[in-house]
């Protein structure tokens, strides 16, 4: 408003009324202060039809924080004038509010308390103020960490901008060389050389770590951390296509996992045994019954999700991982790494065993890396034995209960071991994942369909097709089969008559009436029976031809049946899942490669790592780093504390309405092309591609095709069509040599 008053005055100002009032000096004297006025006042008018944006309250958030200067921060550190603070002494800032969030809360554990309490490092509650004050973007601060930096760029810098320290010329000038036969993997040695007295200042580009002969260099450890994904070859090839020195060599880089690996198994166990005393206190305030003395110790029985994972798809991997997970509080209490190979095993295969040279190398080789000799399909089994076995000892549960899917071979394994270890004591109940179990419904539905394929119902019409048992329903029927399971837990008799009414809702019978076909479907205010809701609300949306004909009632009563067994919707009436297992398993193969093969140690350091970021976080990444003899520094806790943020939201979003259509949506796109999805043994040993055959046509020869001869002395490739008298045509191609090519006739021909 002070803006367009201004304007009006001005335009007063120069009025005829005005001019014979006011001389020609006061005029502008006048206009030079409503200037500046609107100078200082000036800011943004929003329309009077355009609302305000909600939650902004019209000034810039950073024109509101005080820019902190470098001695303002010098002083906020009690440090002295001019003096710019450090990034490892940035004090707390207690009056910044902090918001608290799942993670937040989970990470007040001893193992970061420990790692915040070491002198010289920048802990979590410092980096509050790196990651959300605006100082670090306004101050100059004091260069720290490691910096990409262009060799040819820097030489300049320092030639134009320092001069040397022997000799003290003003015409010398420094140039940047280097040593590279003392070069180790990206740990460079520089050296700075005057051009008249040839003085050499060494300019090492990273500190070394400690121990013995000094240990290894920081940036090399932190470059094999960094790769996990990558591998030492990835590594390489990322080093050689950003113009950068090799990494260290093969051996180097296995050295420097076996450190790692020594540090991310210690942390690992650190944090299961958290895990494990919180879902001790947890059960023994909710569950008080469940807490039972044994030999003068408290054993706490508690319920475990099993779930094995393998490094390739299948029950041929090489290597294995098995977690077991708690019911109660969603976090891992132990796993295990199996394994069928060993490199250095390998490497000595071909040697003489009777060699002095071999048997002293096998004397020495007390770690090898095979844990397991018999199939990869029974790692599962093996695994599960040896974690609930030790539970007592390590953890004081007892695992009473195993949730498991409908594959999983290993419940009879363990039930028996635990028997033969603890006799009669301990025993160990089986629970389905509901999840597992809701598959089952549309993994039989459409193998129904599958084989029904060309065949004829009574009513001479097909199986798939309009009105008929698509795709579309079948997801339904799922999905309505899980729900019936979910909504009654703990009442056997609630789900038996909820699954006989999605039967009787979705097939019409008309040996009765509508009531009696309706007469499962739940009948009060709540009801998604559109039959019965008509009824209450006296409308008319019900429609009855979009039910499936009668024909489909005897065809699937025998699925219905025995999806709706005692037995097994006994081992459902807790409605527990392993959507817990199945998250674990894809965190797992996101920090190590499930298409390319790895060895046994990075996937366990993978499977540590895991299993610390799953119950507490991302800070755990910094641990492990400390742990490892590397200091994280400001801008990884900074990262860090950005992948919680975007974790959370993440996680809020999964959970919204919107964001679970679109998955189903998603899902039932990938089915409809055809993608294989999981059921029991179908990515196993036996299992075996499936070939498909059109029925009821012939195939053609195609007189288009070509075969040019090969160029090579060698036969050529040979393509025989078998002939058949059935309908069927089977087409036989028999590959004698593997180089041919096949072209179509051009358009001239």
């Amino acid at each position: 408003m002070m803006q367009r008053g201004c304007r009006r005055f001005e335009v007063v100002i120069f009025s005829k009324a005005w001019c014979g009032e006011f001389g020609l000096f006061f005029r502008i004297f006048l206009l030079v202060v409503l200037h500046e006025m609107v100078e200082h006042g000036k800011r943004k008018f929003r329309s009077v039809r355009r609302k305000k944006r909600k939650g902004f309250c019209g000034h810039n958030g950073a024109n509101k924080r005080p820019k902190l200067t470098k001695k303002a921060l010098a002083d906020q550190d009690g440090g002295g004038e001019g003096e710019a603070r450090d990034e490892s002494d940035l004090s707390e800032t207690k009056d910044l509010p902090v918001r608290v969030n799942v993670s937040a809360s989970k990470l007040q554990n001893s193992s970061f308390s420990s790692f915040e309490e070491q002198e010289g490092t920048l802990t979590r509650k410092k980096s509050i103020s790196v990651g959300l004050r605006v100082a670090s973007a306004d101050v100059d601060q004091v260069a720290s960490g490691f910096k990409l930096q262009d060799a040819t760029l820097l030489s300049e810098g320092i030639a134009s901008a320092a001069i040397c320290s022997s000799c003290r010329k003003p015409q010398s000038t420094l140039k940047l060389y280097q040593r590279d036969y003392q070069r180790e993997g990206l740990a460079e040695c520089l050296f700075l050389k005057c051009s008249i007295c040839n003085h050499e200042t060494d300019l090492k580009t990273s500190k070394k770590l400690g121990g013995v002969g000094g240990g290894a260099h920081e940036v090399n450890r932190r470059s094999v951390l960094a790769s996990q994904k990558l591998g030492q070859a990835g590594l390489t090839d990322f080093c050689a296509r950003m113009n950068l020195p090799p990494p260290v060599t093969k051996k180097s880089f296995n050295e420097h996992l076996i450190q790692i690996e020594k540090a991310a198994v210690e942390h690992a166990k650190v944090q299961m045994q958290d895990a494990a005393r919180r879902l001790f206190g947890v059960t023994k305030d909710r569950h008080p019954d469940r807490i039972e003395d044994e030999n003068a110790k408290a054993m706490a029985k508690v319920a475990v999700t099993v779930d094995g994972t393998w490094q390739k798809r299948g029950h041929s991997s090489k290597i294995g991982v098995v977690f077991v997970i708690s019911v109660a509080t969603g976090e891992i209490l132990d796993y295990e790494v199996k394994s069928l190979i060993c490199h250095e095993c390998r490497a000595r295969a071909n040697m003489d065993k009777d060699t002095e040279e071999f048997k002293a190398w096998k004397a020495g080789h007390t770690n090898c890396q095979i844990n397991h000799s018999t199939s990869s399909e029974e790692m599962e089994a093996s695994a599960a034995v040896e974690m609930f076995g030790r539970s007592k000892e390590n953890y004081s549960l007892k695992y009473t209960t195993f949730v498991g899917d409908g594959d999983s071979s290993c419940f009879g394994r363990v039930r028996e071991a635990m028997a033969a270890k603890y006799g009669d004591k301990y025993t160990v109940v089986k629970e389905e994942c509901v999840g597992h179990v809701q598959k089952r419904m549309g993994t039989a539905l459409r193998k129904y369909k599958k084989d029904m394929k060309g065949r004829k119902l009574a009513d001479r019409k097909g199986v798939a097709g309009k009105g008929r048992l698509t795709d579309k329903l079948i997801d339904r029927i799922q999905n309505y089969y899980g729900n019936a399971i979910r909504e009654n837990s703990g009442n056997l008799q609630g789900m038996r008559e909820s699954i006989k009414a999605i039967q009787c809702h979705m097939i019409e019978d008309t040996s009765m009436p509508l009531e009696k076909q309706h007469r499962h479907c739940p009948k009060g205010k709540s009801t998604w029976c559109k039959f019965w809701a008509d009824k209450q609300n006296k409308t008319n949306t019900y429609d009855n031809s979009k039910r499936l004909p009668e024909v489909f009632m005897k065809e699937l009563d025998p699925i219905f049946e025995r999806l709706s067994d005692e037995s097994l919707l006994t081992r459902c009436l807790q409605g527990l899942t392993q959507n817990q297992n199945e998250s674990v398993n894809a965190q797992l193969w996101s920090k190590c490669s499930k298409t390319t093969f790895v060895g046994v140690r990075r996937v366990r350091i993978a499977v540590c790592e895991t299993v610390a970021v799953f119950n507490t976080g991302p800070a755990n990444k910094a641990v492990i780093m400390d742990l490892s003899g590397v200091n994280p520094g400001a801008s990884m806790l900074k990262a860090l504390r950005e992948q919680d943020k975007k974790r959370i939201k993440s996680a809020g979003q999964k959970v919204s309405l919107k964001y679970r259509k679109q998955r189903k949506n998603l899902r039932a796109k990938r089915k409809s092309k055809g993608e294989e999805s999981y059921s029991s043994g179908a990515f196993g040993l036996d299992s075996k591609p499936e070939t498909t055959v059109k029925q009821g046509k012939k195939v053609e020869s195609r007189k288009d095709i070509q075969v040019l001869p090969s160029t090579s002395r060698e036969e050529h490739v040979e393509i025989t069509v078998a002939e058949s008298t059935s309908r069927e045509e089977h087409v036989e191609i028999t590959f004698a040599e593997p180089i041919f090519e096949v072209v179509a006739p051009s358009k001239e021909q």
